[in-house]
């Protein structure tokens, strides 16, 4: 059976709520090689989960966000950079990080904009989008839709 990309995250959000992913021991097995991942987001909707599986890892974790929203719910270890998608970066530049998991944003300019300031500074940037898990009619373009032009 081929694997869709909306089967895929529609596995992978079951797996991540039947698991009680809220323990950074349930992953055990730790990472070869330490990771520097920076999570933009990190406190809504999937990034609780990115953040605790990777801390079990034996990765070190960076959050990016206004932090606004769950304060004071991320580990100790994570490293906080309070910023804003809407212009308000500069958290951001002259850092370095291994991998980048960019979480479900409103804008393609917020996107371009991380982009752009960490171009150059990561090995690994991960764009993840989840409108195409819900299985209500769609008001916005569907995934043959033209790209957003930059």
């Amino acid at each position: 059976m081929k694997t869709t990309r909306r089967r895929f995250i529609k596995i992978s959000a079951a797996g991540a709520v039947a698991l009680n992913a809220r323990s950074t021991t349930l992953f055990a097995e730790k990472s070869v090689k330490p990771l520097r991942i920076l999570i933009l987001g990190g406190t809504g909707f999937t990034g609780p989960y990115q953040v605790r599986y990777a801390l079990s890892r034996g990765h070190k974790v960076t959050t990016f966000n206004r932090g606004k929203t769950h304060p004071g719910e991320l580990p100790n270890e994570v490293e906080q950079l309070v910023g804003d998608r809407n212009g308000k970066l500069d958290a951001l530049k002259g850092r370095q990080w291994d991998v980048v998991i960019d979480n479900p944003t409103t804008l393609p300019s917020w996107v371009r904009d991380a982009a752009q300031i960490l171009k150059g500074n990561v090995e690994h940037y991960v764009f993840i989008s989840t409108i195409s898990v819900y299985g209500e009619v769609k008001t916005g373009p569907e995934e043959n839709a033209p790209m957003e032009k930059i």
